[in-house]
């Protein structure tokens, strides 16, 4: 048992992620006795190298409602966690989509707007106003949230934890879970290479290998390793709007790139194609493919032109869990396998903003039988058996592709 800081508890967490953080306060919130573990340390995986959006536009009204959930932690960190600095940012959010979705943005932004989200469907011209020197000229409309913007996504999950710890939460990193016990259709804990912890629930949130884990159990879990990379350009100092101004999140679906500021002089940018899927999620990810750099470069270029002046500094890649439907997968295992075994995976590189909502939810789930927000019911492992998958009301095209 050297090593472990319990041999008991009530929920076993795998994964320090920013969603198994969330899951921890939640629960030890409510009293229990969390044990989280990891096989490296707090925000390792995929939450270490997330872009840290804070937004609350989707094409999937229960997503909208989920991040909507989330946001008061973010505006109100030192209220709700109190623990550390989430490092919210608030610099808007602007979704962008080509014409033939417009209608869809529309209906979305309706949508969102009758919950209480902050958003409304703004013109070309507003999105010159909105990033000044951007290029517009194929925009129709596009989708703006003044409120939301970016935070630290490292620092979300070790202020989740800390606060989770301060509740009597253990936590162990360093620590590989080699296999899910069940006995009796029950889970009874987990082994791990230095021994047995023992609980009645255990909540797989491993992110990218959260496949892996699960069968140990006997669980087919149909997630594959989705890998990006992620670059950051230095900003000019003579930029249109003036070096002090931030640029807002921009999710631009019609030439595939998204970007932000990172603090005052970097900007963060991605690409939504060419994604690596597929494969080892324990294959090497040491750095990042030089072949990307050109590539960001021209497609933020194309929307900021002002940018050829700009200078590229670094990158990095990443990794998560990518489902058959880019959708999490959440809730118990149910007829697919043991009583007491609960999956938190699957967020295809979406899951930073929803992650204390979701950390709700799951207690909900543990403790009360079903979450508060009934549609996360559908986000349940067996919709992939019943070919179920999920698909916004007003759909625009997969994310990643």
């Amino acid at each position: 048992m050297s090593g472990l800081p319990v041999t008991t508890a009530d929920v076993i967490v795998v994964g320090a992620g920013v969603q198994g953080s969330a899951t921890a306060f939640h629960l030890a919130r409510r009293g229990l006795r969390v044990a989280v573990l990891d096989r490296a340390y707090p925000g390792a995986g995929a939450t270490g190298r997330s872009s840290g959006f804070v937004r609350m536009h989707y094409d999937l009204a229960v997503e909208s409602e989920l991040a909507w959930r989330a946001f008061p932690t973010f505006e109100h960190w030192a209220e709700i966690v109190g623990e550390g600095d989430c490092g919210f940012s608030r610099i808007g959010f602007l979704q962008l989509v080509p014409h033939h979705q417009v209608a869809s943005l529309r209906a979305n932004v309706a949508a969102q707007q009758a919950v209480g989200i902050d958003t409304r469907v703004v013109t070309a011209a507003d999105v010159a106003d909105l990033v000044p020197g951007m290029v517009a000229d194929d925009v129709e409309a596009g989708a703006w949230e003044p409120r939301s913007g970016y935070a630290d996504p490292t620092g979300t999950a070790a202020g989740l934890l800390a606060a989770a710890r301060r509740l009597g939460t253990s936590y162990a990193g360093g620590v590989a879970v080699q296999r899910i016990l069940v006995d009796g259709g029950r889970v009874t804990g987990v082994a791990t290479d230095r021994g047995e912890i023992h609980a009645p629930v255990v909540v797989n949130a491993a992110g990218a290998i959260a496949g892996k884990v699960a069968a140990t159990a006997g669980i087919n879990v149909p997630i594959k390793p989705w890998r990006h990379d992620t670059g950051y350009f230095g900003l000019p100092s003579a930029r249109p709007g003036g070096p002090g101004r931030p640029i807002p999140v921009v999710l631009d679906n019609i030439t595939t790139v998204y970007f932000r500021s990172e603090g005052r002089d970097l900007l963060l940018v991605g690409l939504e194609v060419g994604n690596d899927i597929g494969g080892d999620p324990d294959r090497p990810m040491e750095t990042y493919d030089p072949e990307i750099v050109p590539q960001l470069a021209e497609k933020v270029c194309g929307r900021l032109p002002w940018m050829v002046d700009g200078d590229f500094r670094t990158a990095h890649p990443g990794q998560d869990g990518m489902s058959p439907d880019q959708r999490a997968i959440l809730g118990p295992v149910g007829a697919e396998g043991p009583d007491g075994l609960y999956l938190q995976c699957g967020f295809s590189g979406s899951g930073f903003k929803t992650a204390p909502a979701v950390g709700e939810a799951m207690a909900e789930w543990i403790l009360d039988g079903a979450p508060a927000l009934a549609g996360l019911a559908r986000f349940d492992l067996g919709r992939f058996a019943r070919g179920d998958l999920l698909v916004g009301e007003h759909p625009y095209e997969s994310l990643w592709r």
